[in-house]
C-alpha cells in the first residue's frame, strides 16, 4: 500500500479538492472521434482516457476504496 508522508497531508487535501473528470471527445489522427473522459486538477490535463481505459481506472478507485473498509 502506498503512504503519503505527513509533509503533504495539506498539499493532498488541497489538491484532491480540485480533482474533477468530465466528458470528453478524443480525436483520432484519421478524424475519428471517439467518447472519452478528461481528468483535472487545478484546472490543468492530467490526463484524457477513452472510455475503456477509464472504467479500468474506476474500478482500480473503487478496489482500492473496498481494501481500506477490509483493513477497517
Amino acid at each position: 500500500m502506498f503512504k503519503s508522508g505527513a509533509e503533504h497531508y495539506d498539499r493532498n487535501l488541497t489538491q484532491s479538492g480540485t480533482c474533477v473528470a468530465r466528458p470528453a471527445t478524443i480525436n483520432k489522427p484519421s478524424g475519428e472521434q471517439t467518447p472519452g473522459v478528461v481528468l483535472f486538477t487545478t484546472r490543468q490535463v492530467r490526463a484524457v482516457l477513452p472510455i475503456a481505459e477509464a472504467l479500468r481506472l474506476a474500478n482500480e478507485i473503487a478496489d482500492a476504496i473496498a481494501a481500506h473498509k477490509k483493513v477497517n
